[in-house]
């Protein structure tokens, strides 16, 4: 008689971690993932929340109507302390939303065995400009356009990298949405008009100078971030994240990996 042929165990992931099968511990594991994806949700959400409420805060503070004053008159005029914080939180929260999308994104191709280097270097591309975007509009509300050198210039400079930089991540984010399959058509129109229509906004108001647009495309770049908070709950992929910020997916694989005899 021929001997069974041994079968060949695969150690690669081509999905997300399981939670752990322990009796001991299922219950602990499961309000463990329930908890980072709360946490995770909160994020986009943080993100957003603290965006549009300083402009609600500069708004209900400038004298004038919005159609007559631009964001940077608007600080120039009122005190802003609180809208500089509350602008860093939700800057924080942006560029952290970031960094998030971004390995969720490289784990959906892992999964697929669809990874390539071009991927890959869009969507570091788009991590990193949308970080350096929201350092900019902190920049933006931190320096008077009408206070001593060098702040006018540093207030232009977060502004030029906020509008240009959120306009370039929503572009490729949208790309890399409609390369993910798991989610459905109208989120990924949803991803791509919003952006568009914030940079439509930006281009309005240089063109014609109407001050209105200018807080219209703030605010719809805010609400992009806000919506990265449908793909979360739709993929969390909260294990993969915890083994990328605590540098564990080596040691967990080689831990998983048969020893040699």
């Amino acid at each position: 008689m021929s001997k069974p042929k041994k079968q060949r165990v695969s150690t690669s992931r081509k999905a997300p971690l399981l939670p752990t099968t322990n009796a001991n511990t299922k219950g602990r594991s499961t309000r463990y993932g329930s908890c980072v994806r709360f946490v995770l949700l909160l994020f986009p959400i943080l993100a957003c929340a603290c965006t549009i409420g300083s402009l609600y805060l500069l708004m209900a503070r400038t004298s004038v109507p919005i159609s007559e004053a631009t964001i940077s008159k608007g600080l120039a005029d009122t005190p802003h302390t609180d809208i500089v914080v509350l602008i860093s939180i939700g800057a924080t929260m942006a560029a952290i939303t970031s960094a998030i999308r971004n390995v969720q994104i490289n784990v959906y191709h892992r999964r697929l065995q669809s990874e390539s280097p071009r991927m890959r270097t869009l969507n570091l591309i788009a991590a990193i400009a949308n970080t350096l975007a929201y350092a900019g509009i902190i920049m933006l509300v931190q320096f008077d356009n009408n206070g001593p050198d060098p702040s006018p210039l540093l207030h232009y400079m977060g502004a030029a990298v906020f509008f240009s930089l959120t306009g370039l991540y929503g572009v490729l984010h949208a790309y890399l949405l409609f390369k993910q399959n798991q989610y459905p058509t109208f989120c990924k129109i949803i991803f791509t008009m919003v952006p568009i229509a914030a940079i439509a906004c930006i281009l309005i108001f240089l063109a014609t100078q109407r001050y209105e647009f200018e807080w219209f495309s703030v605010a719809l770049h805010a609400f992009t971030i806000g919506l990265v908070a449908i793909l979360f709950m739709v993929d969390p992929v909260d294990d993969e994240l915890r083994d990328f910020f605590c540098c564990r997916r080596r040691s967990q694989m080689d831990q998983s990996s048969p020893t040699k005899a």
